[in-house]
């Protein structure tokens, strides 16, 4: 566990969240499903993903605390990608916590330890949200973004990208 984390204040410490939602996240449509263009499908996505970070961070006093979540290929380095997603994060007034870095690159969000592993800190209120380089980190399916972002929701948390979601 990072040293940030070992001293950040408790979970009561925290300012509150504006509107913690757990409703079980909606079925995300499958890319076929969608009667939309690609870039009205992804104009959408970063419209949904903002609005859930907005409504997050709505009543948050002082810096909102984040993750940066980190996704490469098979045991590659996080470097790169890590200092893309690090300096978004500064840039947004964010104060990083603690960075996730997994290398799950071809399965399933669903599937990936360490994602879970962010999740579970954010349902602990261990910070606000995660902040990643791009869509791809989550999933460059449509579909499956979509449902990660409402997953994302439901634990508590918003998902900040340095590329929008037209930027893949």
């Amino acid at each position: 566990m990072s040293q940030l984390l070992e001293t950040a204040p408790t979970a009561h410490a925290l300012p509150p969240l504006a509107r913690r939602s757990t409703t079980a996240p909606a079925r995300a449509l499958a890319d076929e499903d969608w009667p939309l263009s690609r870039a009205e499908r992804s104009r959408r996505l970063r419209a949904l993903r903002l609005s859930i970070l907005r409504s997050l961070t709505a009543g948050v006093t002082g810096r909102p605390k984040v993750a940066l979540y980190v996704l490469v290929r098979d045991g590659g380095d996080p470097g790169e990608r890590r200092v893309v997603a690090l300096a978004h994060a500064e840039r947004a007034g964010f104060e990083v916590t603690e960075t996730f870095v997994d290398d799950a690159w071809k399965s399933d969000p669903e599937g990936r330890p360490v994602l879970a592993r962010a999740y579970a800190a954010l349902r602990r209120s261990g910070f606000h949200g995660l902040v990643a380089a791009s869509q791809v980190d989550i999933s460059s399916c449509s579909s499956v973004y979509e449902q990660e972002l409402h997953r994302l929701h439901a634990a508590g948390g918003f998902l900040h990208l340095a590329l929008d979601e037209t930027q893949l």
